[in-house]
């Protein structure tokens, strides 16, 4: 299985579990039964014997549903289950013919069938390996004699002596198995990415009609909004020049005019999130595009950072949107200097290099680092993981790279 697999995915897996579970009391059950059935008739008396060896499979299935209802030790239990089953089924064959037995070496190809369904078909190989190597061991030892065949009503051992018949119907018994493996592994790998696709255009979907439905809400609210707010800034550009040169009143202008420019900033990073970016595209040089990038940065952006630049004079020109690219290089830039806040020995990467028919554009930092658990959500609008901002700066990055088809 996948290492990182979704709770949806686990919460299919452990119904998957409990059928099998369901499936595997019955089946031992019929199995009971049979087996009671032929002692009355008197048919066999190993079949007694196979009526014990069910007690201890019920309680093991017992503790395998009770496990998987408190979804503990999913894959671990169904790994451990089908090796059971395999011993099991084992010792089944020896006690009803060993090599002329016919109905128990069908369960070996039910185990088979529930690894490739359940898990993948290296998992069904993995328990037909298991299955080849105990089912061939048991027919060793009973040719060598060294557990004596059981002798079951209506069946000849004479077939032991006949050492080319025996490998023959291992080794066909085998080939059936993998092949069983096999052909279910691979069409139960295609119906769960079958399957997994669904899910991820559903999600898709879903997705792409929330953000229209955003859109058209910050669309409005921004243009409702901003107008206010640009009267706003205008009375408090008056009033910077008509009211006394106070320091304490100044002071409160100016937290007023940031107060407005960052809720500005804010409809504007939303506005270009929700729209789809409009290129003007033209020949960029990419190493122009950075230097100027950094001279629209304010002062107190880089304060105290050593930048270092590697810009490769090799680079060709290519067609793209210089403002947006800048507006991405930018948004970098500030993350970079922001995470490096409060650190000491603050240096910010900027690299350039051509990788085959893309141009690689790498700002790094001395800062903390994103989280592990973050990294998954980074590009997600409106997360962040610096307890303020808008969440959507990456967000609109990465928008625009792509609409580069980057």
């Amino acid at each position: 299985m996948n290492t990182k697999e979704t709770i949806e995915e686990q919460e299919e897996f452990a119904k998957k579990m409990e059928w099998l579970i369901i499936a595997r009391f019955i089946l031992y059950g019929l199995a009971t039964i049979i087996a009671v059935m032929r002692v009355i008739a008197e048919i066999d008396s190993f079949s007694l014997f196979s009526v014990y060896i069910v007690v201890p499979i019920f309680i093991l299935n017992s503790i395998y549903f009770l496990l998987t209802k408190k979804r503990l030790y999913l894959y671990l239990v169904a790994y451990i289950s089908l090796v059971i089953d395999i011993l099991f089924i084992t010792i089944g064959v020896h006690f009803q013919g060993g090599l002329a037995s016919t109905i128990f070496p069908l369960n070996y190809l039910v185990i088979i069938l529930s690894a490739s369904i359940l898990f993948s078909t290296r998992a069904g190989i993995i328990i037909t390996t298991i299955s080849s190597i105990t089912v061939t061991a048991l027919i060793t030892l009973e040719c060598l004699n060294i557990l004596p065949p059981v002798p079951v009503k209506g069946i000849t051992l004479a077939m032991y002596q006949e050492k080319g018949y025996v490998i023959a119907v291992m080794v066909t018994r085998i080939i059936f198995f993998y092949a069983a493996a096999i052909i279910s592994g691979y069409l139960s790998d295609r119906i769960k990415m079958q399957a997994r696709q669904i899910r991820e255009k559903e999600a898709q979907l879903i997705y792409a009609e929330r953000m229209a439905t955003a859109a058209r809400i910050a669309g409005e609210s921004a243009h409702e909004i901003k107008n206010p707010l640009a009267v706003i800034k205008a009375g408090l550009y008056y009033l910077k020049y008509i009211l006394p040169e106070n320091n304490e009143v100044q002071q409160t202008i100016f937290k007023m005019d940031e107060a407005v420019q960052r809720a500005v900033a804010y409809f504007d990073d939303l506005l270009h999130f929700f729209r789809p970016p409009r290129l003007e595209k033209s020949r960029t040089n990419i190493n122009e595009m950075i230097k100027k990038a950094l001279d629209k940065l304010p002062d107190e952006v880089l304060a105290n950072i050593e930048v270092q630049q590697e810009l490769s004079s090799s680079l060709p020109d290519i067609l793209a949107d210089s403002e947006r690219l800048g507006q991405v290089v930018i948004n970098l830039i500030k993350n970079a200097a922001e995470a490096m806040a409060g650190v000491r020995g603050k240096r910010l990467g900027i690299k350039c290099e051509q990788k085959g028919e893309f141009i690689k554009i790498i700002v790094s930092d001395t800062g903390k680092g994103i989280p592990e658990e973050a990294m998954e959500r980074i590009f997600d609008p409106f997360f962040t993981t610096k307890g303020k901002g808008t969440g959507l700066g990456l967000a609109i990055c990465q928008r625009i790279i792509e609409a580069h088809d980057g």
